[in-house]
Parts: structure tokens; sequence; C-alpha cells
């Protein structure tokens, strides 16, 4: 009895360990072995990586295909650089001359399109730094005619090594001309004025001189007004100027007269005057003995007017009518005849 017991104990044992380990082969499944991926292929999931130098719109190439650039260089001494680009067609590329090194001088840039697609472009290079210079990257523009730019690249950064520039110190040098300071056109403009200054300061004195020398020789007319006028009336008729058909000198000396007149018998400043000013001035001035006299000297001054201004030539009638109306002027208002003690 005890060995079925025995028997029936040792099958369940078993069965129920078996079970245990289909169990488990059902939770962990064996996956089949996989391929290492190759270097720098992408693995799902992972975005691509692009060259840290360049940068493009979808559907854009744009790329460095050739850098010419010297490592060796001559202070203050032109090198030509050389930058070759492939790009898509239809585009321009533009320099960005913010990025250009500081350490150098640049007296040309010149782009050219060798063919669709290709582009060279050159830049001519001074170095101002001794021993190192650092030439760093440029950045170039893809743009569209629009002038958007649709893609952006870097070129490689460079070191160049600088020398002194060379110097003469052969002391059998000659100039092949002595040195002459070059004359400068503002102090040739300064001497011409100096001289200029001096000269008009010599040309006043001279004439203050001889006027000075002429007022004292001249004698001083002590004769009443109305006499010096009508002196000067007769003078004037006999000058011979009408027969010259020097009108305008004749109607400007019989104006003279009568503003010398005017100023001496009525303290009547009218040398600056107008015809019209005058007779606003000779209406306004209260005279009792102008104001009927007022039609007259409006229609003399009227010829006169168109005589100077107008070169109107007058007929012999009205030249003998103003110098009546100024020799009336004179005689219907004479000064006050002074009282015999």
């Amino acid at each position: 009895m005890k060995k079925y017991i025995t028997l029936v104990l040792l099958f369940m044992a078993v069965a129920g360990w078996s079970q245990t380990a289909a169990g488990q082969g059902a939770a962990q499944p064996q996956t089949a072995p996989q391929a290492a991926a190759p270097a720098g292929a992408l693995t799902p999931g992972q975005a691509p990586q692009t060259s840290p130098q360049a940068t493009a719109a979808p559907g854009v190439e744009f790329a460095l295909t050739e850098q010419k650039m010297p490592t060796q260089g001559v202070f203050a001494a032109p090198q030509e650089v050389v930058f070759s680009f492939a790009y898509t067609p239809d585009y321009h590329i533009v320099l960005d001359e913010t990025s250009l090194p500081k350490d150098f001088g640049f007296t040309a840039k010149q782009g050219e399109s060798n063919s669709p697609g290709t582009y060279t472009f050159t830049l001519t290079a001074l170095p101002f730094t001794l021993k190192e210079a650092h030439f760093t990257p440029l950045t170039f523009l893809l743009q569209n005619q629009e002038g958007k730019t649709v893609a952006r690249l870097q070129t490689d950064e460079a070191t160049w090594n600088i020398s002194n520039a060379q110097t003469f110190k052969k002391k059998d040098l000659k100039e092949i001309r002595d040195p002459r300071a070059p004359w400068n056109w503002l102090l040739w403009v300064a001497v011409f004025l100096g001289l200029a200054l001096v000269a008009a300061l010599i040309i006043w004195l001279v004439l203050r001189r001889k006027n000075k020398a002429m007022h004292i020789a001249l004698p001083q007319d002590n004769r009443p007004c109305d006499v010096i006028a009508l002196s000067k009336l007769d003078a004037l008729v006999q000058s011979g100027l009408w027969e010259r058909k020097a009108y305008k000198t004749f109607y400007l000396t019989l104006t003279d007269i009568l503003r010398e007149y005017l100023l001496k018998r009525f303290g009547l400043d009218t040398s600056a005057d107008t015809s019209l000013e005058m007779l606003r001035r000779l209406k306004n001035s209260h005279q009792e003995l102008i104001t009927p006299l007022l039609p007259q000297l409006r229609q003399f001054l009227s010829s006169s007017d168109l005589v100077k201004f107008a070169r109107a030539v007058p007929p012999e009638q009205y030249r003998n009518r103003d110098v009546q109306t100024v020799r009336e002027v004179v005689q219907k208002t004479l000064p006050p005849k002074p009282e015999a003690r």
C-alpha cells in the first residue's frame, strides 16, 4: 500500500515541475539576434545630422567645393583668396560682409559665375597683424530673386604666418629729387586773401587822404541855397548834355539839384527816397509854400522816372517844362531875407 502512495506522490511532483517550466518559456520568448548597424547609419526615430558649416532649405544645394588660401604672407602685402561653390541654379550667392576677418583689409571683392550651378568668389586680402593673422570663417548666403536667404554656408578657418614688410636700409640709395613739402591749397587761399586785404587797406588809405585833401582844397559855397540851385540849373542847361543825347544824366542832375535845395531850405533829406516817397514826404511836411507845387512836382518826377528807368526820350518841350518846374519850386519858396539892423 505504501508503494502505491509513494508512486502517486512522485507522479504529481513531476507533473507540477513540467507546467512551471512551460510557463516561464512563454513569458520570456527568445528573439533572433540582429546585425550591428554600420557606423554613421541612422536608427529609427533618430534625426539626421547635418554639417555645422552649411544649412539649406529642403531641395536646395549649396556647398563649398574648393578653398584656395595661403598660409603665409607679408605684412600689408595683398594676396588672393579664392572660394568655389556648387549651388542650385536660379539663385545667387552673396557674401555677408559682417563676417570679414578683423585681422585683414580688403581691396577687392569679385564674384563670377562659371556655369549654371558653379560660382567662384575672389578676395584680395592684406594682413595687418604680425606673426599670426586669423582668417576667421566667412559667411556666404544663397538668395532667391526676391533677396530672401534660402541657404547659409561658412568657410573653413585658417591661420596665416605673417612676416615683416621688406625695408631698404642701404646707405647708397638716394632720392630721385630733393624732398619738398607740398603746398596746401588752403595756404594759397589764405595768402591770397591776406594780400587782397592789405591791398584794400592801402587803397582805402590813399582814397581817404585824397578825399581829405580835396575837402580841404575845395572852397565852401556860402551863398544862399536858392542862389546855388538857380546857378546849377543854368549850368545844367548850358552843359550840352541834352545836345549829346545824355538824357538820363541830364534828369539825374536835375533831380539832384531839387533834392539838395529841399535839404538846405526845409531840412528834408530825400536823397534815398523814390519819387513816390519824396512826394509823400513833401505832402506830410506841412510846408504851405510847397503844397501848391505838388501837382507840378508829380508831373516832373513821373517824366524823370520814365527817362531814368524806362530809357524814354522826351521831347525838348518836356525838358523845358521840367527845368521850369524846378526853377519855380526854388523861386516860390525863397527863404526869408534877414531883417536889416
